[in-house]
């Protein structure tokens, strides 16, 4: 497998936009569509296709970057239901959050994830994330707040 991210551009954005989770996953996190607007329209964020060689399996989208706090958000993350199962999930967020601290200087990430989304909440406690007590309800889906402390 040869994982890389790829920023989403005009070449991009259509086949970004079309990849779907799993129908019981769609409460949890907003669409692709939205993300890429809101990244392109607020500013903060940077919009990511994941891809395996030359496979589109993922997106993901980061920003809201703190120069003070040296903090960022992992805002939205997800794998297209055609290639959930298969170990990606795992891969890609390691390669992302490697990502992320070589573009800034990064003491803390920062995600929200629906509560209900148990699967996620421990896919991400594996790398070290922890609740905060946070609410996040600045969007369409109302979420927990996370927290990674990087150790650097």
């Amino acid at each position: 497998m040869s994982l890389h991210l790829e920023e989403v551009t005009a070449a991009n954005w259509r086949e970004v936009a079309a990849l779907q989770v799993a129908e019981e996953q769609g409460q949890f996190i907003e669409s692709n569509s939205f993300s890429m607007a809101e990244s392109l329209f607020e500013g903060n964020g940077i919009s990511l296709a994941l891809y395996d060689g030359e496979m589109l399996v993922g997106y993901a989208m980061y920003g809201w970057y703190s120069e003070e706090k040296q903090s960022i958000w992992l805002d939205r993350f997800m794998i297209d239901q055609q290639y959930q199962g298969r170990g990606y999930a795992k891969r890609f967020i390691a390669l992302l959050l490697d990502y992320m601290s070589k573009k800034v200087v990064v003491k803390k990430v920062n995600l929200s994830l629906h509560p209900d989304n148990q699967l996620a909440m421990k896919l991400y406690e594996s790398f070290g994330f922890r609740l905060t007590g946070a609410i996040d309800d600045d969007g369409p889906v109302v979420g927990v707040v996370m927290e990674r402390i990087n150790e650097k």
